[in-house]
């Protein structure tokens, strides 16, 4: 049973591979980047809400869109649900661990597809794409602590 691992966030998306529930050998399989994801608002390809007149109303009102960043950030998670859709039929991998910083998490939601829904064992609503393979690890396999040997017990006095 193979076991993806997909950290994911507006400007990037890191997959890592795993083949056993102790996660003793994760890989990087990949990684997806989105550089105008770490732009600001105004740099990006932007103006203003549209303003428009109605029949029905006096005056204008402003039609509250999404911003610029939102829209980059929904275009990413596009290509991320793709990618998964395509590597699935695949069948690159028979389980799924999501962790997306919680905005991007629920957008990625939204976009996949029912099969590789059924696949997502674990979801984390926290943005590590920076954290490292061995702290991966750690915070999604923690370790057991073994249990101490039973004493005999005593009978009563």
């Amino acid at each position: 049973m193979k076991t993806w691992i997909v950290v994911v966030n507006r400007t990037q998306a890191k997959v890592f591979a795993c083949t056993n529930k102790r996660g003793d050998g994760i890989e990087f399989v990949t990684k997806l980047d989105n550089p105008r994801g770490r732009l600001r608002a105004q740099d990006i390809n932007a103006d203003k809400w549209g303003v428009f007149a109605t029949l029905m109303s006096h005056g204008s009102r402003q039609e509250k869109k999404e911003g610029p960043t939102d829209r980059v950030a929904q275009e990413f998670a596009i290509k991320v649900s793709d990618f998964l859709d395509e590597c699935l039929l695949q069948k690159n991998f028979d389980d799924l661990i999501l962790i997306a910083e919680p905005q991007f998490l629920g957008r990625l939601r939204n976009l996949l597809g029912r099969e590789v829904k059924a696949l997502i064992s674990q979801e984390i609503a926290k943005d590590l794409n920076l954290v490292s393979v061995d702290d991966l690890r750690s915070r999604l396999y923690p370790e057991v602590p073994s249990m101490p040997a039973e004493r005999p017990q005593q009978p009563f006095p």
